[in-house]
This record gives structure tokens, sequence and C-alpha cells, in this order.
């Protein structure tokens, strides 16, 4: 049988051994001492401990990139099987269909006091090449070419299956990336040295959130820049899978190791007789190390002069996908202060400066650890300056559009379990396609079972979701949901708990931190939903405030998600929002605060100064759905809707109201106790659904009539406080002043208010007709089936014209007019703007 094994600490990718089943773990220490003769030639294959590489569900840990992260951390075996040296190998692994795929085995720990050789150190094999000369160095890698004409064979990283969906979300980081690159041209072009007018964006976030893709699209970043992709070349050097950083690097400096990998890809990637391991251990010159990078930029130029075709080249794009692992190239007997990734970025940078190439060199980095290449001093004219690209979680309605958008796997979407699915899956790109991916293998030409949808979702969770939330402990997950749940800000150098700073979870690709629209400096957490619902279902909480966090979010589930696409969008929102108080109180409690200002309890909406300084008292909270509607009448003990034997009092704190689900008169309300006086303070959340009328005579009248609703058993010292949750543009009460005791919340706050559950679909039911994907467009499109999917068809059309879409109602009617289009537009959650 073949077991893959990893070593625990970080000394290299899995390896595999050979053993026959009928070995002993006694034998299979031996094998692994063998087959990793120079990283563990001071430890005695005895001495080695071996454990089951599994997880907690049973299966076998994937061998991904979170495994890399998980080794260089230390795994935590505790709950892994250690395998004894009597152990039969065929009692513990069974038979070879038993063993899985991109998967490793046995997790191999070495005793203390025993160093595993990480800087094991080869040199090149080939022969010498004369560095300094374009013309040696050129008749060098021609002599290596299957076909001389041919360059950059191999531009792709991803696979087809991957690349063939749109991309949706990235716009701002397109955005960004071309503004980098055109200001590094408008430099080339001037006399200046100025680094910081040379900024180079780097793309950074949590494992699958789409960097590589983002490489990938460079002819879209070119595009943005109006620049012809014909006349820029365009490649990425990758360091993962086949191209992993090798012993052989480590005997030459990171400027020459890159420029022979650039070489390699431009020149030899699939148009040589040797894949990169290879041709780099054994025809690589024995002075490779001479390399410059200023060199390898002129061989390729010389080598694009020679062709008709690329006379006119201007550019080159290079995008080096997981930076983070150019750090392993370093030896041990490296200034610990150093960073090898670091100078390479300085070497980069430095080229840029120098215009020594009539060819501009446009690099991109993309990778998960933003610290390991940001600048260690501040940004000058003598020293290189990144841009971070902003890199977000999908929404939903991004997900969908990409998913529409092919029509190979559009007909998934009238399955109501797969948009659950996608949903949850948290708006993380790679989860997503290899979940669409799993459904397109297991389908049969327009049918996929149940069974099916269920046993994809269950692979995709497993492989990536499980993988994700075993990076840190429970608590640690707890606490990290708690902020992202809450709207508490932080910033990248504090401390998120006694083991980790922000910075370090970010660069774990444990959450995203993003910059605060509002406030320098500080960012807002954001966390795959799928963390939100695997604490909702743990049974691992220790403390009442961590029960009670776990229990909202579980209500959440069976209360929302449950009846997502089943409810209209408005009945959603509003179980949502009852939800959604109770979410946030209990976040709060668990990080410690128990009282908060409401202008931090309520960040984002619409307050009075007064009334942001309210301090109140939290408890632990719940849902309780009641029969009885809110207003002067209400009793202060209401009855469980459905269950009428079962009482609450409302004022005690901890019970979050709501009273029904859709029609009129539904409301959310709760007391908690002001923290200065002990008296009562009673919350009143109403959710108005007329997005066209709401004016700020419309805010004065919900608020009067809020006031006037107080239940008449309330004592006089009895504040109330009402909000309005209405998704109206700010635009609209830019004259208006919120009145003490009130709060509103516009539709350019929803984020800053929901934090990292804006992200939910039902946030809000707005369906913004110039940006919605076509399935929500049909949601608020009436008539037959037919006329219903021409006319969202149009509408997306009508996006692509210069004016991004319909201005208002009137002209999106009168096209359908003219477009024999019978057709209405459900005016009440439709809007012609964003």
């Amino acid at each position: 049988m073949k077991l893959f094994c990893a070593i625990d600490g970080g000394a290299g990718p899995a390896f595999s051994v050979r053993a026959d089943e009928s070995d002993t773990v006694d034998d299979l220490k031996k094998a692994i001492k063998k087959e990793k003769t120079n990283d563990l030639k001071d430890i005695d294959a005895d001495k080695l401990q071996l454990f089951l590489a599994k997880k907690a569900d049973g299966g076998w840990l994937p061998d991904d990139d979170d495994l890399d992260r998980m080794l260089q951390n230390n795994v935590d075996t505790s709950k892994m099987e250690k395998l004894r040296a009597s152990r039969n190998l065929e009692e513990l692994f069974g038979t070879g269909a038993s063993l899985g795929k991109n998967v490793v085995h046995v997790l191999v720990v070495v005793p203390k006091g025993g160093d595993v050789e990480h800087d094991r150190v080869d040199v090149p094999k080939g022969r010498a090449v004369d560095t300094t000369s374009c013309d040696d160095l050129l008749a060098f890698l021609e002599s290596e070419m299957a076909n001389k004409e041919e360059i950059v064979v191999n531009r792709n990283i991803l696979g087809a299956e991957s690349l063939q969906f749109r991309l949706v979300g990235r716009e701002e980081a397109i955005k960004t990336a071309a503004d980098c690159f055109n200001r590094i041209i408008e430099a080339n072009r001037g006399t200046g040295s100025d680094r910081t007018h040379r900024p180079i964006p780097v793309c950074s976030g949590i494992s699958g959130l789409g960097k590589t893709r983002m490489l990938e699209e460079s002819g879209t970043i070119l595009e943005e820049m109006k620049l012809d992709p014909k006349y820029v070349i365009r490649l990425i050097v990758p360091y993962y899978n086949g191209y992993k950083p090798i012993p052989v690097e480590r005997s030459m400096p990171i400027e020459a190791s890159f420029s022979w990998r650039l070489l390699y890809r431009f020149f030899l990637d699939n148009n040589c007789a040797f894949d990169f391991v290879t041709w780099f251990e054994s025809r690589l010159p024995c002075n490779g190390s001479q390399l410059t990078f200023r060199n390898c930029i002129k061989i390729i130029e010389r080598k694009l002069r020679q062709s008709v075709q690329v006379q006119r080249m201007q550019c080159i794009f290079v995008g080096i996908d997981e930076y983070q692992k150019i750090e392993k190239l370093r030896t041990s007997g490296a200034n610990a202060g150093t960073s090898i990734l670091r100078e390479l970025v300085e070497t980069i940078a430095h080229f840029l400066c120098t215009k020594s190439s009539s060819l501009v060199v446009l690099p991109m980095f993309a990778g998960t650890d933003l610290g390991v290449i940001a600048p260690d001093s501040i940004a000058n004219s003598s020293y290189y300056v990144t841009k971070r690209l902003p890199m977000t979680l999908l929404t939903l309605g991004q997900v969908l559009t990409s998913v529409e958008s092919n029509a190979n796997f559009a007909g998934f979407l009238r399955h109501t379990q797969v948009y659950r699915h996608l949903f949850a899956l948290g708006g993380v790109p790679r989860w997503v396609v290899d979940y669409l991916l799993g459904l397109k293998r297991c389908s049969e030409p327009d049918t996929i079972t149940l069974k099916s949808i269920k046993m994809c979702f269950e692979g995709v969770w497993t492989t990536y979701v499980d993988a994700y939330t075993g990076l840190i402990s429970t608590h640690q997950l707890v606490r990290l949901a708690a902020y992202a749940v809450s709207g508490r800000q932080v910033r990248h150098q504090d401390a998120f708990d006694k083991q980790f700073k922000w910075s370090k979870l970010r660069d774990s690709s444990i959450c995203v931190l993003n910059p605060s629209s509002s406030t320098p400096r500080v960012c807002d957490v954001r966390v795959p939903y799928a963390l939100l619902q695997s604490i909702a279902s743990s049974d691992d909480m220790t403390s009442k405030a961590e029960i009670f966090f776990a229990a909202a979010l579980s209500d959440i589930e069976e209360l929302v998600d449950s009846e997502l696409f089943v409810r209209e969008p408005w009945q959603s929102w509003e179980m949502f929002g009852a939800c959604f108080y109770a979410a946030r109180i209990n976040a709060l409690l668990v990080l410690g605060h128990s009282t908060v200002t409401l202008g931090e309890l309520l960040p984002g909406a619409l307050m009075s100064d007064d009334t942001r300084r309210i301090s109140v008292k939290l408890a632990p909270s719940r849902v309780f759905e009641c029969a009885e509607k809110y207003g002067s009448s209400t009793p202060k003990v209401v009855s469980r809707k459905d269950h009428l034997a079962e009482k609450a009092d409302w004022t005690s704190s901890g019970n979050i109201i709501v009273n029904g689900v859709g029609g009129a008169g539904v409301d959310i309300f709760f007391a908690l106790k002001d923290a200065l006086s002990e008296n009562l303070i009673v919350f009143v959340d109403q959710r108005k659904r007329h997005f066209g009328k709401f004016q700020p005579k419309s805010a004065r009248e919900y608020l009067r009539k809020l006031r006037k609703s107080r239940p008449a058993f309330l004592e006089k010292g009895t504040r109330l406080v009402g909000g309005v949750m209405n998704c109206v543009a700010p635009s609209n009460l830019e004259d208006y002043v919120v009145p003490s005791d009130c709060f509103l919340l516009t539709r350019d706050e929803t984020e800053r208010f929901h934090g990292t559950l804006a992200y939910h679909p039902a946030c809000t039911p707005i369906v913004p007709m110039n940006s919605a994907n076509k399935t929500a467009l049909k949601s608020v499109l009436k008539g037959s089936e037919e006329h219903v999917d021409k006319a969202a068809e149009e509408i997306l059309r009508k996006r692509m014209e210069p004016s991004g879409g319909f201005i208002d109602y009137k002209a999106m009617r009168s096209h359908f007019k003219v477009m024999k289009l019978d057709v209405e537009v459900d005016t009440e959650y439709a809007v012609c703007t964003g």
C-alpha cells in the first residue's frame, strides 16, 4: 500500500512511502526514516511518534494549504490515535480503496530535542552559462525548448473548470490594481525614482478567497487600464503544487532563484522535456546563482523582439502566487531579522525605478500572509510600497450571478437546497466552485437527486469547512465569531487573545479584516457564514454567554435559513431582525461587555448624541415568537405563538419578542435595563418596506406613532427607544434631525450595522434592479414565466450599456412595452439604484 505522510513542524510537503499490508507500525517508521534520510538524519526510527491523520468525523486530513499551515503551527494530536509499534498496517488502514485521494494518512511527530532537517541545500547540476551575456543565456534556454517559436505555453495556473465561472465581486480590487499599474507606467515615462509612485498590488486574504483567480484576471485589469492585452505578456510564477520551494533554491540568492523560475515559466513550462522540479534539480546551470533579475527581463525582452507578432510588446505582467511560501527558502544560518520575500520585493521595486528595459514590469503578489510582505519601514521615496487589494467575502447575490452566467450550472438553481448550500458556504469562491463541480459530476443530463446534492455539500464541508474550523480552538472560534457579529472594530496590531494578534489571524487564513470606511486605521471583522453555522451546531460551549450565543446562531438557522427562498424576502427580513438582536447581544457578552452604549449596540444607526450615549445592561437573550401585537394593550406576560400555554415576561430582559411573520403590524420589541438608573428601556423595531415613499415626513410619522403606542402597564420611569429599519437612501434624510430616543437605519449603513451578518440574504428585502442577479430580479417581476425570464435578461443586458441600467421604473416599463413583454415590477421591493 502507498501511505502519504506529513512531518509536524512544517518540514516540507507531504510524501509517500510504500509498505506491505502485513507490515507493522515499526516497519512503517523505518520506511519513513529511509524516505526522509536527510530530514531525519539524527533521529532514530523508533523515536518517531506516528498518529493516524484523521479528523473528528473520521475523514482523512486533506493535503492542501490548510494542512501546510497546521503543520507550521504544530498540530494538536490530542484527539488523534497514536500508532503503537506492534500494530498491523492492514488493521489500521484497511485496503487501498479506503485510503482516498489527495489526503494524508500519517502524521509524523519528531520527539522533543530532535530537530528535523529543514535546510537541506542542493546545488545546481547543469552546465555553466555566462549569466551576464544575453546571447549565451538565450541560446541556452532555446536549446532546452521543444519549440523555439513558442513562449508562455502554460499561462494559466487554475484549470479550465475553475476559470469557466464569471468573476464577481472583485470590481474594486480590479480598479485598485489598475491604478497601481497605471502609476507604474506613468512613473516609467518620467525621470524620478520615487518608489511611492510605483505601488505594488498585493492580493491577500483567507485561503479560497480567489487570490489566484485575481492573478488569472490580469487581462481584465489591463482592459480597465485601456491597454490592449495583445501587447502585454502575462504569466504567473507560483510557489505551490508542482512549483513548491525546493532545496536547490537555497543555494542561491532569492533574486536568482526567482529569475530562473520566471524564465522557466516563460520559455520552458510545457515546452521542454522536464517538469519544473526535475529541470531545476538536473538542468539549472551550476553557476545559476549569478543571474540577476535585470538580465532575466533583458532575455525575455530579447526573445520578444525576435517575434514579429510581439514587436509592439509594452509590458509584462508578473504574478507571484503563494508568496508567503518563499520564506521556506531561508536557511537556518540566515539572519533571523531578514526576510527573503521582502528582499525579492525590494529587488523588483528597485528594478522598476531603474528603467533598464523598455519592457515595463507590472508585478502583483498573491498570498495569505499580508504581514510578511508589508514594508517593515514607513513608506518613503527609497523603500518599496505595497497596496492591498480589497478582497471581500462574496454575497449570495454575487455567487448566484456567477452561477447564472454559466449555462452548464444555472439549472442547479432550480433546487432550493442548492441555494441554501451556496449561502452556507459563506461566500468563499473555492468552496462554492468545488461544490458546483461536484454537482456537475453527480448529475445526469438535466437531473440531480437530493441525495447527490446533500453528498456534494457534505464533501465540500468536510474538505474545507472542517479544515478551516480546525485551525484554532473552539473557544477561539467562538470569540472570533463574536467579534464578527458584535460590530466591534479592531486594529491589526491589537491582541485577539493571549496567543494571537489580529494580524496573525488574518495572515493565517482565519478571518478577513476589511478597512473601515468610516474610521481610519481600524477594521471590520468578517468570517465565512460557515463558521457561524459550525458554532450553532457545536456542543462544546462552556460559559453561559457562549451557550446563548450558539443558541442565537442556531435560531437564525432554524427560524430564518430553513425558510430562505420559500418565504417572501420581507418575511425573512422580519424574523432575521429579531434573531439578529439576540445574536448581537450575546456576541457582546461573549467578549465581556456586560454594559454598552446604544452607539456600540447599534453601530451605523442614525441617532442623536444623547441617544447614542445611553448605556444599557445586557442579558443573555433568545428569540420568543409571541401571539400578541405590540401596542398600548400589550401585556407584561406574553404567550408563545402556537403554544399559548408557554408564557414569558418580556420586560425581564433576555427575550427578543417578534409577533408573527408577514402581514401588517409585525413588530420586534425587547427590554434592557438602564445601566445608571436601573430603569427599564424598551426597544421597538419597526420594519418599513415602502422604500420609494420613505421621506423625512414618513420618519416623523413612524416615530410619533411608536412613542404613542407605549404599553399601558409600563412604569413612569420606563424609557422607550424606537427604531425604523428601512433601506432608504441617506440623501432623503440629509436635513432630518433624528429625535431623542429614536434611531434610523439607512441603506448605506446596513453593513456597518449588521457586521458579518450583512452578508445574510435576509438582512434586507430590497432588490436593486441595476445590480441584483437574475434570480433576485425574477422575484420582483410579475408575469408569465417566459416574459419574466426575458425581462430579467433585458435588465442584465441594459447594465452593460454606458448608462449602467434603467434610471427609473418608468424607463424600465417603457422598455418592456417596446419589447412586448407583459411584465409588472413590484416597486415595493425593487429599486432602480445601486
